[in-house]
């Protein structure tokens, strides 16, 4: 099941309506959403509030129930949302491809020898499908980073490995976007060995740098979360192709990491690391007027467009 958070551009002059509860399903003539709001007005419209009553299974069976007769919206003729708003939680796994670190000038690591590198994004670095990532005056090297994200489902805590999918409700897409040097204007900055790690760490925590979407889908959609092949383009130039194989830490394995030392809950999103081809490797970096189109065998594809601050 394919859930979506809309607006109907129909619901106000300025096409501002109220947020909505979607479901994107195939029709004869292409994809169109079904709107579960309108079908069920006690459905949250937003997935963590969704997740939280454990209501996926009334969306599925509104979904289910639908016929051809039932009202649908042509997707053109609706604005998608980010389909989670506020998680309680964005958890971004660092370095967790090898060719990545590689790329970076780092050597490979050995999985056996190192734990997954989880840093946090505050909930305003999301924004939605097609919504523009302004650049900020703050950084001149902001890139692109493809990222599978892992959404929770439940609240849960110490999870074994080999129970940790189980707890994982579906998946989106990320793009974690992040400014690679940060200009603060000091023109004779105080030496200090945590200058590089806290601009590397600000660097993540821009405004609009988690553009998610364009849906969310259900985890049994998606059988192996290790078998997905994923690509960003930028202008139409493939800058990243890989595969969620070539991840150092699996989701599982993300999910189980992550239990040991805090409380998953609900809506909680866990990005699982970008592979090779970020622009930093080359000195490419984002500019006014690109677009970048993120996607993901089986979850779509999330366009960005980039517009000056």
């Amino acid at each position: 099941m394919r859930l979506v958070a809309f607006r109907a551009r129909e619901d106000t002059p300025t096409g501002e309506g109220a947020r909505r509860l979607g479901a994107v399903v195939t029709r004869d003539h292409g994809d169109v959403v079904l709107d579960l709001t309108a079908l069920d007005p006690t459905l949250p419209t937003d997935l963590v509030d969704l997740l939280a009553q454990d209501a996926l299974d009334r969306s599925r069976s509104l979904v289910a129930g639908a016929g051809p007769e039932t009202p649908t919206h042509p997707i053109a003729d609706v604005r998608l949302l980010a389909p989670i708003a506020t998680p309680p939680k964005i958890l971004a796994a660092a370095g967790n491809y090898q060719e990545h670190l590689v790329e970076g000038g780092a050597p490979r690591v050995d999985p056996a020898r190192v734990v997954p590198r989880l840093f946090l994004k505050p909930t305003s670095t999301i924004i939605g499908p097609d919504e523009p990532f302004r650049l900020s005056p703050i950084s001149r090297s902001i890139d692109w980073e493809l990222e599978l994200a892992a959404v929770v489902g439940r609240r849960c805590r110490d999870v074994a490995m080999a129970e940790a999918l189980d707890v994982v409700a579906g998946y989106t897409i990320v793009n974690d976007i992040s400014a690679r040097s940060m200009e603060w204007g000091l023109a004779d900055r105080q030496p200090s060995d945590w200058n590089g790690f806290f601009d590397w760490l600000n660097g993540k925590w821009l405004d609009g740098s988690a553009p998610l979407g364009p849906w969310f889908v259900t985890a049994d959609e998606i059988p192996d979360p290790q078998a997905l092949v994923m690509e960003l383009r930028v202008n139409g130039e493939v800058r990243q192709s890989a595969d969620t194989s070539q991840m150092i830490f699996g989701v599982a394995e993300l999910v189980a990491f992550a239990s040991r030392f805090l409380t998953l809950e609900p809506g909680d999103i866990i990005a699982t690391g970008t592979p090779a081809g970020v622009g930093a490797t080359t000195g490419t970096f984002l500019a006014d007027g690109d677009v970048m189109e993120a996607t993901i065998e089986g979850l779509g594809t999330l366009v960005t467009p980039v517009v000056a601050g």
